[in-house]
């Protein structure tokens, strides 16, 4: 019985040993001192932002910081935000998403970035949700319903809150039902982990936490941390640009119209640069004009040019112009497949979309008008034949000299002596020269 009990107080001391080693080995790897801060300010989530912030990962990742997402964000490309979170999945350091500061909101893709964080947490008066992606027709905005592209974010969704230990009905209602959050509701449906006032507030409070990382648990300590605000690229910038689709809308009606007038006016060599900013258009579109506002396109050149061949500004040219405003209008702004933002913001965004083009469309009409008529006007032949003026030199036989006729100075010569200062008129054009004689005295 003694042996027995000897047993069992050994095996207990040696469990006891082992959680305790264990708990130590768990807590093993730390953070820092270092905290990278990356703001979104306001931008949409697009293949330019995903790329700044997997560059942010990195930095972090090379430098064993932690990296603080500070989110303020209308949502964005789908495919922007997967690669995000894809990233996010596999990082090698914790990621902290704080929706911030007081008033900001982290719609749609916005939500789904937050909930894949490891930590996720917001400022007092914030919202999260909205991630139902919205589609715009004859009706007004609708919601988009269709399964096959529904069904995948909702999966993502869950997949991204399961992983993340957080609430699974409320991710998948984000999508489905545009649920919205305020910072209260999300930290009791355990949608976040805290709410923080701000940024000092949040490292103070997630000092101390353990996440898990790579599979394996990291406890972060954010005791005597130096903050570093990432900096964007040059390449960042540049491509964040580029990928916004208001300003590659605008490049590509930009690009269009100037190697239309090039051809239009002969000249040719600003072609090149119609060429450019319609490429960089196109790059940063990312999707394919439709079908029948690319036969509108084409159809109204077509006429255009007919009208520049024939006589008069009338109904074909009219026509033409106003089938590329239409084709242009009818460019599709944006897929449902790939776009994933909020009402707000895709309200605004196709009225500046339709000001631009109509904007664009009505200087364009008025310049293609005024090179038409100029085209056409008949010319103006003026002839210097029988005009008078004076002469400044000498003239005669073999004596050239200069004279001036209507405020030009022109070389001249004469069958008669004429003496400088006398009048002169014009009898004949001779290439560049004028034959010219005494005006007669009656």
């Amino acid at each position: 019985m003694r042996k027995i009990n000897k047993f069992f107080t050994i095996l207990a001391l040696v469990l006891i040993l082992t959680s305790i080693g264990l708990s130590v080995v768990r807590a093993e790897r730390s953070v820092g001192p270092k905290a990278y801060v990356f703001y979104f300010e306001g931008r949409i989530i697009n293949e330019g932002l995903a790329s700044a912030v997997l560059s942010a990962l990195s930095r972090a990742e090379s430098d064993n910081a932690l990296l603080v997402l500070i989110l303020d964000t209308p949502g964005g490309e789908l495919a922007a935000t997967e690669k995000i979170i894809r990233a996010f999945l596999n990082s090698k350091v914790p990621i902290i998403g704080f929706v911030y500061p007081k008033g900001a909101a982290a719609w749609s893709a916005g939500t789904l970035i937050l909930i894949s964080c490891h930590i996720a947490a917001m400022a007092p008066g914030t919202m999260i949700g909205a991630a139902q992606p919205i589609t715009y027709g004859a009706e007004g905005f609708q919601p988009l319903n269709y399964s096959k592209i529904i069904n995948p974010i909702v999966e993502m969704a869950e997949t991204v809150s399961r992983e993340r230990g957080r609430n699974q009905t409320a991710a998948r209602l984000f999508v489905q039902r545009n649920l919205t959050l305020n910072d209260e509701e999300a930290l009791k449906s355990n949608v976040i982990d805290l709410v923080a006032e701000n940024l000092g507030d949040l490292l103070m409070k997630v000092d101390g936490m353990e996440v898990k990382v790579a599979g394996e648990v990291v406890k972060i300590n954010t005791k005597g941390f130096t903050i570093e605000k990432y900096e964007w690229s040059i390449s960042d910038i540049l491509s964040n640009a580029l990928a916004d689709p208001l300003l590659a809308n605008l490049l590509l009606m930009l690009g269009f119209y100037i190697l239309l007038l090039s051809l239009i006016t002969g000249h040719y060599p600003i072609a090149a640069v119609g060429l450019l900013l319609f490429i960089l258009g196109l790059m940063g579109l990312g999707f394919s004009i439709n079908t029948i506002s690319t036969l509108l396109i084409i159809v109204g050149v077509v006429l255009v040019v007919i009208e520049m061949v024939t006589p008069g500004f009338g109904i074909i040219g009219t026509t033409g112009i106003i089938m590329l405003a239409l084709g242009f209008l009818l460019l599709p702004i944006y897929l449902p497949q790939t776009w994933f933002v909020g009402p707000e913001f895709f309200f605004r965004f196709i009225v500046a979309g339709i000001i631009i083009v109509v904007a664009g469309s009505a200087f364009f009409a008025f310049a293609l008008y005024k090179i038409i008529k100029a085209k056409k006007a008949k010319p103006v032949i003026w002839s210097i034949i029988g005009a008078k003026g004076k002469a400044l030199d000498d003239l005669g036989p073999g004596k050239e000299g200069f004279v001036m006729v209507e405020g030009e100075y022109w070389m001249a010569f004469s069958d008669e002596e004429i003496k400088a200062g006398e009048e002169i008129v014009v009898v004949e054009k001779v290439g560049p020269k004028l034959k010219v004689k005494k005006v007669s005295r009656k």
